[in-house]
């Protein structure tokens, strides 16, 4: 950490000094049973909040040897075994309404609160300069990454007096809580959507209205795989990957790029309104995960994790269609289709083109397609409201472990400081 001025009665010290305990957890083999008590396991750290409905059993209902490694209140879990951009992410175990064993892949540091409150630090290690540390102790392999707990010890961390660590934290949650409104209204938003199709179309599974059903293979214009090759250039063209390929969207962020040949280009160019199912993933739940793509400025191609399957939209509504095959029914369909080999899930041309949809008449489905632009046009401008949201609380977070934020005698930050957008 390069050395700056900070306020007076501010000190860096290392985490092994401000942390009581710092430790994986628990070998148990977890398996499919449910009941007993919960177990950590690597996915339950989820969007920087601990997920319940992402634990492990073992069928332990008495904890006696595992005593010790029940959660406390102010428990930070980190993940220190993962693939490298996930190596870092905390959860803190607060107001959370299960007693919870702490398991193996995840570590737990329990802060000495004389020194550090365990929000404080939960926020710091979230923050850039906490993140900026890790590289230089972590260690790659073939499959994934990962760092030691004695290396982890000797990372900085930026300790203010208590009653100013206090002050930062309601700060900083005063700004989370902004974001985590924002994002409540898009998830919602996205509920509106799926609730409409129901109440349009019906349950897909049951389908009460009786409508006419067909297999893909009836409606599919052309179908391929995408390019084998792999490539990284700053100036070649854009070749969607499986990380982009999300349900229902695609996301663009940070796209791979290739140089393509000619013939390449013509053979892997997509069209507006092409459907790209995920073809092939180590999780089987993301497999056949598909969006279709709509026109962006600039070219766009696929590798050949993914299929392209052009549909006739004089039959089906693409809207429709991605809706109708991201849900459960969908998930459904794609689950009876998979083939598994080495440790990975795949669905080929064939089983897309057995997949059964219920077709409704046209006119409806564009009828809902509209809906769904409508509902598109809002949650993009909300995402960029989020954006900016996001973009303030980082950079208050910054300036609050640089100590640079000023609090009144209330120890509530100045609104003007905040700069949230409501």
């Amino acid at each position: 950490m390069k050395n700056r001025k900070l306020p007076e009665g501010w000190k860096v010290d290392r985490l092994g000094k401000v942390f009581l305990l710092i430790r994986n957890g628990a070998n148990i083999k977890q398996g499919k049973q449910q009941g007993g008590y919960p177990i950590t396991r690597i996915e339950t750290i989820a969007n920087s909040r601990i997920d319940i409905n992402k634990v492990g059993y073992a069928g332990i209902y008495e904890l006696g040897k595992y005593s010790d490694y029940l959660l406390e209140e102010g428990d930070i879990l980190m993940s220190h075994i993962n693939s490298e951009k996930h190596l870092g992410k905390t959860a803190i175990y607060e107001n959370c309404e299960l007693n919870m064993i702490h398991g193996m892949n995840l570590l737990c540091l329990r802060s000495n609160k004389k020194f550090i409150l365990p929000k404080y630090v939960y926020y710091y290690f979230n923050s850039v300069k906490f993140k900026m540390q890790l590289p230089k102790i972590i260690k790659k392999s073939v499959n994934q990454a990962s760092f030691s707990i004695n290396d982890l010890k000797y990372l900085k961390v930026i300790i203010p007096p208590l009653e100013t660590q206090n002050e930062i934290v309601q700060a900083l949650e005063k700004a989370e809580d902004a974001l985590k409104k924002k994002r409540e209204a898009i998830r919602l938003l996205d509920e509106l959507v799926k609730s409409r199709f129901i109440e349009m179309f019906g349950d897909p599974i049951k389908n009460p209205k009786g409508w006419k059903i067909k297999q893909l293979k009836e409606i599919i214009l052309l179908m391929n795989n995408g390019l084998a090759r792999r490539g990284n250039d700053n100036n070649g063209n854009i070749v969607l990957r499986l990380i982009e390929l999300q349900n229902g969207y695609i996301d663009y962020n940070s796209p791979n790029r290739i140089k393509l040949s000619e013939d390449e280009q013509k053979r892997y160019l997509l069209k507006d309104g092409d459907f790209l199912f995920a073809r092939v993933n180590g999780n089987p739940n993301n497999v056949g995960r598909c969006a279709y793509y709509k026109e962006i400025g600039e070219p766009v191609y696929h590798n050949d994790h993914i299929i392209r399957v052009r549909l006739d939209t004089n039959i089906v509504n693409n809207d429709y269609v991605s809706i109708l095959l991201n849900n459960s029914y969908g998930k459904l369909q794609m689950k009876n289709k998979l083939k598994t080999s080495a440790g990975q899930y795949t669905i080929n041309q064939t089983g897309i083109s057995e997949i059964k949809i219920t077709v409704p008449p046209i006119q409806l489905q564009n009828q809902f397609a509209d809906f769904v632009k409508q509902a598109d046009k809002l949650k993009f401008e909300m995402e960029k409201s989020l954006k900016k949201l996001e973009d303030n609380f980082n950079s208050l977070m910054q300036r609050a472990f640089n100590g640079e934020l000023e609090f009144n005698s209330q120890f509530a930050m100045d609104n003007s400081q905040l700069k949230m957008d409501k």
